[in-house]
Order: C-alpha cells, then structure tokens, then sequence
C-alpha cells in the first residue's frame, strides 16, 4: 500500500513539534548517507532526545505503516544507519546517562554516550567498557552495541555480547523492557508471554539439534557479525538472557536501545609494545598461534601493500624504506597491572618468537613516546589511503575472519583477487589474534562497469572466505547492506530460517530497518551506492565517516561538515548530469544550511582522519555571494580599519547608554530596525560589552627586557560586559601583568588601524584579508628589530592566523607567553574555583596543556565543561547568527556548578557568547593571572 508522508509528518509535527521533525528536501538528503558506501534518502527525519519522543515516532510509524530506521552517531559501515521511510536519530541532548555502580563492576550507559566518554568516566578507577572499535571516540553506545561492535583488543571475550549485563528496549509495538528490572520483566512477561515462550522455544529447538548447534559455537569461536547473534540460543535459556544478547549486533532490526548496562572491564595501569618484522606474510602468520594468551592483549598484522602504503609518510619510522619486498609487521602489545608481571609477559612473547626468523631483534618499550609511533602506523592507514585516494573515488573497508591457522593463506588469496578485479591499491591489516582481516580498496562507481566490477569481486571473496576457509564475512563492523546477500550462504538454511524466525518474533510487522540482516535481494551490496563527485581540494578526501560531528558546533542547529559535503557533492553531481535547474535550486535551499551557518571553526579538520577542511572550503564558498556594494563596505573598512574600530568601540558604549535609559525592548526594537538598513548591524544581547581603550604603556625602564604588544580588534574594541567584576578592558590588564613581570611594553603607533584580516577571511574577501595580515606583520616585524624584540598577540584566533602568514619574526600567543615567562616571575594567590574553556583556537595551537597550567597555577579547582568544545561565536559571526552561539552553548549554564562565578579563555569576542549562555563572568586568562599576582 502507498503511504502518505504528508500525514505522516503533520502527524509527528503534532506529537513532537517543528524542531525535531524535518522533511525538509536538503536535509533529508544531508542525513541520506553514513560512513558506508550507501546511500537511502529518508522521506521524513526525525531527531528524539527522550524515549516518549521515540515511543511516539514508533506509534505513528505503526499506524501508517512506515518503515523505521535508528541511527546514533551514523559511524557504520555496512549501510545499517540509513533507510527509507522515517529515519529516527538519537538526538543531541538526550540518551546520555552516565551511572558506575558503587564497586565501579558496572556502567549504565544512554544510547548516545559516545564510548570514549564512556571510558573517561571509568578511568580515574582504572575500568573501561570492553568493547574497543577504532570509531570509540564518535561512536555511540547504542551504535556499538546494535552492531557488537569491537577492535584490536576486546576480541570475542570482551565485546558487547560477553560483557552486557542488561538493556533498556522499546519494542516495535511500543511497549518498554528493562532487561535489568524485575518489576520490568514481571509485567512483561504479563503482557508479552507468548514472546517469551517463543524465544525459549527456538533456544531449545536449537541445542536440539546437535548440528546446527555445534556449528554455531564453531562459527563464533572467532569474530563474527554475520546475521543475528544466534549464539545466544545455545548459550542461553533464560528468555529474559535471549533478549539482551539477541539485541547485541542485531542493528535496529529487533529493538529500539534506549540503555545498557555494561559489566566493565580492567584497564591495565603498564603497557609494552612491540615491532615484529618478518620477511613475509607466513611467517607473520605463524607467529600467531604461538602468542595467544594471556602475555598479548593485541596483535596487528600489517602486510606489504600496508607498509609501502606508510612508508615515508609523516610520522612513520624512517627504515621502512630498508625492508625487504614481502615483508610483514605485526605490532604487539602487552599489558599488565604491574611493572614485573608486564616483564614476564614480553619475554615470554619473545621467547615464544625466537623459533621465527625476523627482519630485526623484536625489543618492546615501556616508553608511550616510543611504542605511540608504532602504533601511528597502524592507525595512519586508513588516513593515508583515504586521503590519496583518486578524485572521484570512494573508499571501502571490508572485515573478514578465519581461524588463525589460515591467515597466511587467505591473506594471499586476498591480494590475488585485488589484482583480478582491478584493485592493485588494495591492503590487508587487521586484529590478527581474533583471525580479524580488514581489507581497503577504493573503488570508483561511475559506470554500471564499475558497480559489476565491485559485484564481481564481492562474489569471489564470498566464495573465497565461506567456502575455502568457512570464515565470517562481517567480523566486527556488522551485516547491514553490504553481506546482507552473503548470510545464508554462510550460515547456510537451518541458521538462516532461525535469524528469520527471530526477525518475526521481535518486530512481526516489518517495520524496524528492514531490509538489513535479512534481505531477499541477491544484489542489495551493489544498489544505492553513493556517488563521489569532485568538489574542492578542501574536502574531495572526505569519507562520510561522521568523525567531525562530535566537535562541530552546528551540529546541534542544523549540520555538521559531513552532511555539508554530501549536500555540496549532491550539488556538484546534478551539475555534471546537466540538471542545472534542480543543482540552483538545491544550492540556494542548502545556503543557510551549509554556507551561511558554518562556524568555520576547523575543529572539524583536527577530528578528520583525511585532513578535510570544510571550514576554509566555506570560507571560498562565500565569496562569489558578496555583492558590488559589500565588497565597496568591505574595501572601505579595510582602508579605513582605524577609524570603523573607534566608531564600532564607541557604538557599544553609545548603546549601553541606550540600554541603561530604555531598557531591553526598546534597544531590541532599534537593534531590528537597524538591520532592515544593513546587516552589520548586530542582534541585540543584554550581555554585550562596553567599548575597548587602549592603554597607555608606562615609560621604558632600564635593565628591563621589551616586548611588543599587539592589542588585537576584540579585545581593543569590546570591554566588559555587565556580568564582569572589572571594569578594565583586556589591553589594560596584560600592560599591567606585563609590567608587574619586570617588562617594557611597546604597541603599535596606530593599533586600531591594524588587523589579522580574521573578519574579511571569514566573509570570503580573502584580498583584504592577506593584506591586512601582511600590513600587522610588517609594522609588529619592524617594532620587534628583526625578531630580537618578543612580539606578543593577545587573541588566540588572531595568533593562528597571523602565524599563517609566515611571518619572519617569532609571533607568541599571549596564552603561551604569560605560562612559560610569567607564572615564574610572579607570586599567586590561588583562588577557590573557576571555569575554563579549551577552545577552538586553543585546540588548533595546540595550548590546551598551558593553558590548564595556568589556570591550575591560579586556582585549587578548574572546571571544563563537558562537550563544550567551539562556542560557536566565529569571530563576528555571533553578532549576526545568534543561533550558532546559542546552540553551540546550549548546555553550558546547567554544566557550571551554582558555587563557580567567573570563567577564562583567550578570545574576547568567544568570552562575549560565553559569559551570555553560561551565566557568569568569562574573560581572558590574563585577568586571572593579574587578580592572582597583585
């Protein structure tokens, strides 16, 4: 029957209101795509950030008969996060229950808990969750669970299937089950006994049969993905046990996953690693058997094409070049709860090698300096392939499993069949103590050639894997789309009928994800394969993979970087097949989405594992929309920068005046009058500060060392705010700190005309932009006498972006300067608490470490707000975006505890949005220092 979406959505409107609910074309299509190579738009997304909202999307979807899919953070990689009808999103607030038990044995976790947040939690009492998949810094906990997930260390003994204790589900008829509740299965078992019954029944009919049931704890002797999790119908009996590991790896298809319980795991306080190098795969191979056990917590198996794809790559070791054609690495890594028992583990590994002739002595090291550049190898893989693959071309990373025994053998077979379809790039790496093999190739999908091709070549590893070796053709990353064809051929009939079975016990309308695990459809992996379309060298490498979307600050109002390149690919892609009308009309729909609303913050290309940049990419983007006469404004104000300076400080004294006599109303009234005549005129914010003044600096005395100090535009041009117990404005402070400190102070003879060109790059007017740069370089470059005079910026945003023009002068950041010249030279007086933010700018300098120092150095306890990463302010952008600031800080007033007044960064114009969502009072850390020393 034909659905009416139209209904549908009104319907959802109704019950969750606009800000959850979209239909919206672009960004239907911005949410289409995951980290896999598929693509499915959605005819209605929804965001949920409480169960009731979930319940009634589910009650709805009953009712209309609409297929449903659950995504958290959309990091899989087999097509699981992304389907037809309605698709249900965990929302960016909600699901994020952080609770250990009392013995710390266990952790309650919300769906949306990323798993590294998770492990943060845990590990001041030196426990983590079991579960490890390299995405475990985005990756959800609904999505690790939903997909047993796993990685180099957990193996089958510590993922999601062996280490859950319970589980919070929503059963596709709306009714609730807490797996860990008595009361909750009581009244389940009231209302669902013929579930229960059912289950139990299959449990049993399955060790019934001797068979089938031996073939199953074979198949998941080693790690395994494919299909249904029916291990837990001959490990279990319990009805109420069936359901919490039938859940687990189930990806959707089953059970909403509101919450689990995990039974933790150790984490070892000394580790040791490793770099074996043999001459080739075989005997890399056999060196596996022998180091299984408790001596090695992971081994990693690089082959050839891995290492010559890393070889004189940044941050690899400079003798891979030396190694032998064949060669194969095996990174090892030990792990121990106490330095003798880490000793007898490494020896124990090396004497159980010395029988296999390797390319060098096998030594391991204690030092994270050292055995963190073995592992870069392993991790900079992925990246490095991805990144310089061709243009156009996607990026695909395929699991397999076999029995330890075969790795050496399958692994040759593999690289046989790259070369036989044509896909010579390929590499194989993997957790070779589980028999776990990744394989990368990056395949282009222009043609219908192309997609016969990739069949042609998915068939013969299907073939290869079940038939030759009997092994698993998903081992950790899940079923999804991709094998779906692939998991009766594994398992064979009986095992399929049972994974069907369940299927129609849990969900018997269909309704949940359908068309992953189980499908009919024989070429489901080669359909709905996304295009790749070249965009702009600034992000052609991206993978989709959804890394961004944790730190970007929009991702909360609207999009994250990876739904912005897939909106522009989209764009690109109706271009190139001559649908000019339909690519106008997707970009000037997709503007505000994806142009007008970007922070631009680049935190985004710190998360990237390519080095996108869809900040700078944005920035470009912006220049072909400004117009004749925004350019002449533009030009203007770059000429005339001293003057607009002054004019835009005494603007914000005249409006505080302004305030003062008329109260919000009215100054919010002239605020929205003023910018029906010009954009450049802010909205209004009872927060905003007074105008900035330069300082006077005291006359040079001798003996003294001389810095020079460049007062950048925000803090020279906003001063306190009402909520800041200084009147002082920022350049007043930092001469008096300097002074204090014993030194000189010189500025700029005409400061206010100078200017990083932050505000014009931002706008994409990149002319005015550099030359403002160059004009600040050349004045702070002469005052400083060739480079013997330090020169100092008091705005992290404008450091960075100084420092980006390459200047021939040492340029330091303030931050930088007050922690290793100052906080020696001055006596402190701690005070009780603050707050301090890490922000984007920080991040990018990399002064998260110093700033810390120096807040810890001037109070006994710090506050960094969790999940506040960018506040959103973009420079000016917080004047005329609001929203961007308001959804980035959304949650910050409820982090900072009722007894914390005052908070710190390094960005007057950050501090402004800061101080407005928070409550409290955010200056430069300059502030603190000078309170603290006087």
């Amino acid at each position: 029957m034909s659905i009416n979406y139209d209904a549908v959505y009104k319907e959802l409107i109704q019950q969750l209101g606009e800000s959850a609910v979209s239909n919206d074309p672009v960004r239907r299509f911005a949410w289409s795509t995951d980290a896999s190579y598929f693509r499915i738009v959605p005819e209605i997304v929804v965001h949920a950030d409480n169960l009731e909202q979930a319940k009634q999307t589910l009650a709805i979807a009953r009712a209309h008969k609409v297929p449903v899919t659950f995504r958290a953070a959309g990091t899989s990689l087999s097509g699981q996060a992304i389907g037809e009808g309605i698709l249900l999103i965990l929302g960016h607030d909600g699901f994020r229950t952080i609770e250990i038990s009392s013995d710390s044995n266990k952790i309650t976790l919300g769906a949306a808990v990323i798993g590294a947040d998770a492990n943060a939690a845990l590990k001041p009492l030196n426990k983590k969750i079991g579960p490890d998949p390299a995405t475990l810094a985005s990756a959800m906990v609904g999505g690790i669970v939903s997909n047993n997930a796993s990685g180099m260390c957990c193996g089958t003994a510590q993922n999601s299937y062996q280490t859950i204790a319970s589980a919070k589900l929503l059963f596709a008829d709306g009714t609730e089950l807490n797996t860990g509740c008595d009361k909750s299965k009581a009244a389940f078992t009231q209302s669902h006994g013929e579930l229960l019954d059912s289950l139990a029944s299959l449990a049993k009919l399955t060790r019934s049969n001797d068979v089938l049931s031996q073939r199953i704890r074979k198949k998941y002797s080693i790690k395994n993905t494919t299909g249904y999790s029916i291990n837990a119908l001959v490990d279990f009996e319990d009805p109420f046990d069936l359901i919490n590991h039938l859940i687990v790896g189930a990806e959707g298809t089953l059970a909403f996953v509101e919450e689990v319980t995990y039974h933790t795991v150790d984490e070892a306080k000394f580790k040791a690693s490793a770099m074996a190098v043999f001459f080739n795969m075989v005997d890399a191979a056999s060196a596996i058997p022998p180091i299984i056990g408790d001596s090695v917590a992971a081994a990693e198996l690089l082959d050839w094409a891995s290492i010559k794809a890393v070889t004189g790559k940044k941050g690899m070791p400079d003798w891979l070049n030396e190694l032998p054609e064949g060669a194969a690495i095996l990174l090892i890594e030990s792990r121990a709860n106490d330095a003798q028992t880490l000793e007898s583990y490494t020896q124990d590994v090396i004497a159980k090698l010395a029988h296999i002739k390797t390319e060098r002595p096998i030594s391991f090291s204690s030092d994270a300096n050292v055995y963190s550049k073995y592992w870069a190898m392993r991790s900079g893989l992925f990246p490095i392939i991805g990144g310089e693959r061709p243009k156009g071309s996607s990026v695909i990373i395929e699991d397999v499993a076999f029995n330890v025994e075969h790795l050496a053998a399958a692994a040759a077979d593999l690289t046989e069949l790259f070369h036989k379809h044509g896909y010579p790039e390929g590499v194989i790496y993997g957790h070779a103590l589980a028999g776990n093999f990744h394989f990368i190739i990056t395949p282009t999908f222009a043609s219908q050639a192309d997609i016969e091709r990739f069949q042609g070549f998915m068939q013969d590893v299907a073939e290869m894997v079940i038939h030759k070796y009997d092994g698993s053709m998903k081992a950790e990353h899940g079923t999804g789309r991709a094998v779906a064809p692939f998991v009766e051929m594994e398992w064979g009939a009986d095992a399929y009928t049972l994974m069907k079975r369940i299927k129609h016990i849990f969900d018997p309308e269909g309704l949940l994800n359908p068309g992953v695990i189980l499908n009919d459809d024989s070429t489901v992996h080669v359909k709905n394969i996304k295009p790749c379309p070249v965009v702009d060298d600034f992000v052609d490498k991206c993978i989709e993979c959804g890394f961004c979307e944790k730190t970007c600050p929009t991702s909360a109002l609207n999009f994250s970087p990876r739904q912005r390149i897939a909106t522009l690919r989209e764009i690109e892609r109706l271009e190139q097949s001559g649908d000019k009308a339909a690519a106008d009309k997707m970009r000037a729909d997709a503007k505000y989405d994806v142009i007008d609303t970007c922070a631009a913050c680049q935190l985004c290309t710190i998360a990237c594992p390519v080095d996108n940049s869809m900040g700078q990419l944005v920035r470009k983007l912006r220049t072909p929309y400004i117009s004749t006469t925004e350019q002449k404004v533009l030009d203007f104000q770059a000429k005339h920068f001293g003057a607009v300076n002054q004019v835009i400080s005494t603007g914000f004294d005249v409006l505080g005046v302004i305030h003062k006599i008329t109260g919000d109303g009215i100054t919010n009234a002239l605020m929205k009058t003023g910018r029906l005549l010009s954009k450049e005129v802010p909205y209004w914010n009872p927060d905003f500060p007074k105008g900035g003044k330069l300082p006077k600096p005291s006359p040079a005395k001798a003996g003294q060392e001389t810095v020079v100090y460049f007062p950048a535009c925000g803090g020279r041009t906003f001063g306190p705010t009402p909520k800041d117990p200084d009147n002082r404005t920022l350049p007043e402070v930092v001469v008096t700190l300097l002074e204090r400190a014993g030194y000189n102070v010189i500025t700029p003879e005409k400061t206010r005309d100078l200017c990083c060109g932050q505000m014009w790059e931002s706008k994409g007017d990149f002319k005015n932009a550099d030359a403002k740069r160059q004009e600040l370089i050349d004045v702070v470059s002469k005052m400083s006498n060739g480079g013997k005079i330090p020169v100092l910026v008091d705005a992290l945003s404008c450091t960075y972006r100084t420092l980006t023009g390459n200047p021939q002068v040492q340029i330091t950041d303030l931050v930088e300067f007050m922690h290793d010249k100052l906080l020696d030279k001055l006596s402190i007086n701690k005070k009780v608490n603050v707050a301090l933010h890490l922000g984007c700018s920080a991040r990018k300098m990399k002064l998260e470490p110093k700033m810390q120092a120096i807040a810890d150095a001037c109070s006994s306890q710090v506050l960094k707000p969790a999940g506040i990463d960018c506040c959103g302010y973009a420079g000016e952008k917080g004047l005329y975006k609001p929203e961007i600031n308001a959804s980035a800080l959304r949650n910050i007033k409820k982090l900072i505890p009722v007894e914390i007044k005052e908070g710190y960064y390094a960005n007057r114009m950050c501090e402004v949005g800061l101080t407005q969502h928070s409550g409290i009072s955010y200056r430069h850390l300059a502030y603190l220092l000078e309170e603290c020393s006087r």
